[in-house]
């Protein structure tokens, strides 16, 4: 690397650096990113890191609770914990409450387009739960239950992975 002279250093070192930058190494984030999942995000509130509880299904028909996480950064959350969901028949009110352990992944943070979202915010916009133990009923690898939720099986363990989140944030 060319080093600048002394007077000049500051600037002429960022101004090399990027010139001699090594392609597909992304510049570091700022150290005040926030990390979020972007499902059910509510841009009333701040974006919540490492939740201990959080209601996926954007209401309380499917909680993740006594969540506790090994990863949560630039390269994605990693946690496990609890599956609180409600079999909804014969309907979600009268249904049946299932507690299953599960893991979880979340990545591809990205910054959100919408109007309203908190500055220096990144949003994952990918979801899976896997059920290492028991699964519900619903949970069928290789079916989709709507466009952008499909049940898949990760590591042997059947899951649903939510795609293409957005946060609504106004």
């Amino acid at each position: 690397m060319i080093r600048p002279a002394a007077s000049a250093a500051g600037s002429a070192t960022v101004v090399l650096a990027a010139l001699f930058a090594v392609p597909g190494v992304a510049a570091a984030e700022p150290a005040d990113t926030r990390y979020a999942i972007a499902k059910c995000f509510d841009g009333t509130q701040a974006p919540e890191q490492r939740p201990a509880r959080f209601a996926y299904n954007c209401d309380e028909t499917g909680v993740m609770q006594d969540m506790a996480w090994t990863q949560w950064d630039a390269d994605g959350a990693k946690g496990a914990g609890y599956d609180n969901a409600i079999e909804c028949q014969p309907n979600c009110a009268q249904g049946t409450r299932l507690i299953n352990p599960i893991v979880v992944h979340a990545w591809n943070p990205s910054t959100p387009k919408a109007p309203g979202c908190p500055p220096g915010a990144q949003f994952y916009t990918d979801l899976t739960i896997a059920y290492p133990d028991a699964a519900p009923p619903w949970i069928d690898p290789g079916t989709t239950w709507d466009e952008g939720t499909d049940f898949v099986t990760i590591d042997g363990m059947p899951a649903v992975h939510f795609s293409g989140l957005t946060p609504r944030c106004s």
